[in-house]
């Protein structure tokens, strides 16, 4: 096992740059989330570790070895694709055992290997198939058994579960958190998928536009947002924003738009400054059912979402959209306007001009 260590990694192809001075410490025995959407350079950063790209700038270290000059096979990473690329004349013993074939490994270790990972995989009533044989599932498996094999430092994951229905996603997810759990080896895993990396990562990359916007524990990538990109990107569904001005009324300050009049928490009048341009935002579970106080925000409902423990309703608020978390029993009808009420304790703050968060 060995860290993974990025300083000032820079990647353009031509005159356009795709990662821009990227810096990043992965420990030994992470499991950290590349994510973003397409073309933010999640995939280009994880293909510059494994050597499949060149740096145009920086350096890139695994364990306390520079790499950057170094070939993939000799930075001892093993790299899981979208595509599983199985020989489909070769069974899944064969496959899983070709790389350490063709480096002339002994066939008792070849053979001690195969079965390990076979084992770890549940791959043992599976060995003697071909690859047409499998479902995508267990071929995924064992592009995953051909890398443990290796036995790497670092293992690395481009998208593995894209090809996969939503039911396999969920299986496969829970079968990778598990493999890194027993064999604890250093991982990188890239995803656009943001349900994807909350349940999987001990740590979360947020990338865009080459950029990484923010790095942190899932919960903390939640909770504090550093600004309305990743705010925005982390939370299914989605946290809702609302522009607001800062208007000083009765000695307090308070969040106006054309629809709402609600007051702001003291926690963010010390980062306050002179900005009074802002986006309010609150995710869906913490915007819901009506209730008293100060702080009602009127939503058109559009659409209702029975999900068995929740009702999502979907709307507007003015002309932005809108989503709200209800109890299953919720009164509230399509087509009604209604009062819903924000939860303080969890509203966030965003300079409108810059996007950054206040408070965090």
């Amino acid at each position: 096992m060995a860290s993974v260590t990025l300083e000032h990694v820079y990647k353009s192809f031509g005159p356009t740059k795709v990662v821009h001075d990227a810096n990043l410490d992965i420990e030994d025995g992470d499991f950290v989330v590349l994510v973003g959407p397409s073309g933010c350079g999640k995939s280009t950063t994880l293909r510059m570790v494994a050597g499949l790209e060149e740096i145009t700038d920086g350096q890139i270290k695994i364990g306390d070895k520079v790499v950057n000059e170094l070939s993939p096979r000799d930075r001892d990473v093993a790299m899981v694709f979208q595509s599983y690329a199985l020989y489909p004349h070769m069974s899944v013993r064969e496959n899983i055992a070709f790389g350490l074939r063709l480096r002339k490994m002994d066939p008792a270790e070849i053979d001690k290997r195969v079965k390990e990972a076979s084992a770890i995989l549940g791959l043992d009533d599976l060995l003697e198939r071909k690859p047409k044989q499998l479902s995508g599932g267990q071929r995924q498996r064992v592009a995953m058994g051909r890398s443990i094999v290796r036995q790497p430092s670092v293992f690395l994951f481009d998208e593995p579960l894209s090809n996969l229905d939503a039911k396999l996603r969920v299986q496969m997810r829970s079968e990778i958190a598990r493999l890194h759990q027993r064999l604890g080896t250093t991982t990188v895993y890239v995803t656009h998928d943001q349900v994807e990396a909350m349940t999987l990562a001990k740590n979360i990359v947020v990338m865009k536009d080459g950029l990484i916007q923010q790095v942190g524990a899932p919960l903390e990538l939640y909770r504090s947002p550093v600004n309305t990109f990743v705010a925005g990107f982390i939370g299914s569904p989605a946290m809702n924003f609302f522009d607001c001005d800062v208007v000083g009324r009765d000695g307090e300050h308070r969040l106006v738009n054309e629809l709402f009049d609600v007051p702001m928490p003291e926690r963010f009048k010390a980062e306050l400054g002179n900005e009074t341009e802002l986006v309010l935002g609150i995710r869906p579970e913490h915007f819901g059912e009506p209730g008293s106080g100060d702080g009602h925000v009127p939503m058109q409902i559009e659409v209702l979402e029975p999900l068995g423990s929740t009702v999502h309703a979907l709307g507007n608020v003015g002309d932005r959209p809108a989503t709200a978390t209800l109890e299953p029993e919720t009164k509230v009808a399509v087509g009604e306007t209604v009062k819903m009420a924000i939860d303080f304790e969890h509203l966030h703050l965003f300079v409108r001009s810059t996007g950054l968060a206040l408070g965090v």
